[in-house]
């Protein structure tokens, strides 16, 4: 892309949306962004659709480029966008909910847990203690709440 790309220092880049789109060159040239978020638990046939008009948004001069390499995942997103700290019982440590910033999220979660194991709580004790409270409506109503936030949510980033 060279030329083409505002991000000559090699920058990673993440938005302040709700529906977030990240990106970062690729050392060979290339740039690897991702944005799109379904709220199904299917797949869609094309991922690189859908990140077209997202990338198109975020860089009106690559509308139309060719899409080498696609892909998709389950992502945990939590009601307030931290991680999640926890201890579960006294041999049982868990920490996830990245909500899609566990690239560079889990290596600084893994390291706070490693300290923890091993007695320095400091870190861990000021995480675990930013949790986010229950979903409300429970396990019943979760699915329905759930997407119906999300859809507000991306609207909201549209508006």
């Amino acid at each position: 892309m060279g030329a083409r790309l505002p991000l000559a220092g090699g920058e990673c880049v993440a938005d302040s949306k709700f529906v977030l789109n990240y990106y970062r060159p690729t050392p060979d040239g290339r740039l690897l962004f991702g944005g799109g978020e379904t709220y199904s638990h299917r797949f869609p046939a094309d991922i690189a659709a859908l990140v077209r008009k997202p990338l198109a948004q975020v860089f009106p001069q690559l509308a139309g480029v060719r899409i080498d390499h696609a892909w998709g995942g389950t992502l945990a997103i939590t009601r307030n966008r931290a991680p999640l700290f926890q201890k579960v019982d006294a041999r049982t440590w868990s920490v996830g909910g990245w909500s899609g910033a566990g690239v560079h999220m889990a290596t600084m979660g893994g390291a706070i847990a490693a300290e923890a194991v091993r007695g320095t709580l400091d870190r861990w004790d000021a995480l675990a203690r930013a949790a986010a409270p229950p979903f409300p409506g429970g396990d019943r109503l979760r699915p329905a709440l759930l997407a119906l936030a999300m859809t507000w949510y991306a609207l909201r980033d549209r508006l």
